[in-house]
C-alpha cells in the first residue's frame, strides 16, 4: 500500500511502531464511539483532558512494511516576527514571579506539502517512534513524527517520559553540561510527578532516572523517567485527564504557563502539542504530538517550540527552533 492509496480514504489513523505494535497499523474508517469501544483517543492541545475524542475502527490491519511515497522536498518557512519580543515578555513574567517556564511555539509554513509527502519526509532518515498520519471524520488532519511519549499504562503501572532540552545531533556532551537545559527538564519532571500523584497510590510516584539522552538523526534531546502505581479502578483515560496537556509543551506552573501561551500565541495549536493514543483494555500508549504538521485552511503548517526560562537567550532559543524544524527539512529551515 502506498501513501497515495491512503490519501483516498475518508478517515483513518496510520500509526507507527511506537504505539504498542510490531509494525505500522492502519485503523479505518474511524467512527466516533464511547470509552468502552474506543481504540483511538485524541485530545487537541486546547481540549480538556477528560473530554478527548474517542474512535473505534471499522477494521484494523497491520502493514507488512512502511507505506511508500515520495517525500516533500521543500524547506519549512519560519517567521521570526515577534519571537524575540515574546521571549522577553516571558522573561519579565519570570522575574515578576508569575511563572517559572513557558513553552513558546511558532508555526513554519510548508508550501506545496501534502499528507503523504510530509509523512515520507519525516520518515526519510528514520521512522520516528510515534510516527502517525491521522484524518478524522470531521476533516481534521495531521501528520506527526513525534519522538516523545506522554505515557504508557499496563499492569496497574504508568510510565511517563517528559522531554526537555535540545541540541544539534552529536552534541550530547554540550547538552549534558547545560545548566539551563538541566533546569528546564527538572521543572517539567517535577510537574509531571505532581500531575501523576492524584491518580497513583500514595508514595509510589518516583523518578528512577532524572536525566538521560535520546539521540535522533537531527538532534539530541534530554528526557527523564517518571513512574507510579495507578489507583484501583482507574483507566488510561483517567491518566490522560490528569496529564493533558503535557507539561513539556506548557511550562510550570501549568496554569500560569497556559495563561501566558494564550496571551502570546496568536492562534490555537489544535492537534499540535495535543495527545494521541491507542487503547487496549488497561494498556495504552500515548504520544505527545510534537514535530507535528497540521492541515489548515491555507495549507499545511508545522509546529516547533521550546521552553523559555529566565536565562534564555532569544537568539539561542530561535536556533533551537531551527534545529527542531530540521526533523522535516531536506535543507536548512529558513526564516521568511
Amino acid at each position: 500500500m502506498t501513501l497515495s492509496d491512503l490519501d483516498r480514504l475518508p478517515s483513518f489513523a496510520l500509526l507507527g511502531p511506537g504505539f504498542g505494535g510490531d509494525g505500522w497499523r492502519l485503523l479505518d474508517p474511524l467512527e466516533p464511539c464511547g470509552a468502552a469501544a474506543a481504540r483511538l483517543a485524541f485530545a487537541p492541545f486546547e481540549a480538556a483532558g477528560d473530554r478527548p475524542f474517542l474512535f473505534g475502527a471499522g477494521r484494523e490491519s497491520v502493514l507488512s512494511g512502511a507505506p511508500d511515497g515520495d517525500p516533500w522536498e521543500g524547506t519549512p518557512r519560519l517567521d521570526p516576527a515577534g519571537y524575540r519580543e515574546a521571549v522577553e515578555v516571558i522573561r519579565e513574567s519570570i522575574r515578576a514571579g508569575d511563572v517559572y517556564q513557558v513553552n513558546l511555539t511558532v508555526r513554519a509554513a510548508l508550501p506545496g506539502a501534502t499528507g503523504p509527502t510530509i509523512l515520507a519526509a519525516l520518515c526519510r532518515r528514520w521512522v520516528p517512534r510515534f510516527a502517525a498520519w491521522v484524518r478524522l471524520p470531521d476533516g481534521t488532519e495531521f501528520v506527526s513524527g513525534s519522538p516523545e511519549r506522554l505515557f504508557v499504562t499496563g499492569g496497574g503501572r504508568v510510565f511517563c517520559e517528559p522531554m526537555k532540552g535540545t541540541a544539534p545531533a552529536g552534541e550530547g556532551d554540550w547538552l549534558l553540561a547545560s545548566a539551563k537545559d538541566r533546569a528546564e527538564l527538572a521543572m517539567i519532571t517535577d510537574l509531571v510527578r505532581n500531575d501523576l500523584t492524584p491518580v497513583c497510590r500514595p508514595g509510589t510516584v518516583e523518578v528512577p532516572c532524572a536525566r538521560r539522552l535520546l539521540d535522533l538523526p537531527y538532534a539530541v534531546q534530554s528526557v527523564s523517567d517518571v513512574v507510579g502505581d495507578l489507583l484501583p479502578g482507574l483507566s488510561p483515560l483517567d491518566v490522560l485527564a490528569a496529564l493533558h496537556p503535557g507539561g513539556s509543551v506548557v511550562g510550570a506552573p501549568k496554569g500560569a504557563a497556559l495563561q501566558a501561551i494564550r496571551r502570546l500565541e496568536a492562534v490555537p495549536r489544535g492537534p499540535y502539542c495535543g495527545a494521541l493514543g491507542v487503547l487496549e483494555g488497561d494498556h495504552a500508549d500515548f504520544a505527545l504530538l510534537i514535530r507535528t504538521a497540521v492541515r489548515g485552511a491555507d495549507g499545511w503548517w508545522y509546529g516547533v517550540g521550546g521552553g523559555i526560562v529566565h536565562d534564555s537567550d532569544p537568539a539561542a532559543e530561535w536556533e533551537e527552533v531551527r534545529v527542531k524544524a530540521g526533523a522535516l527539512a531536506c535543507g536548512t529551515p529558513r526564516s521568511s
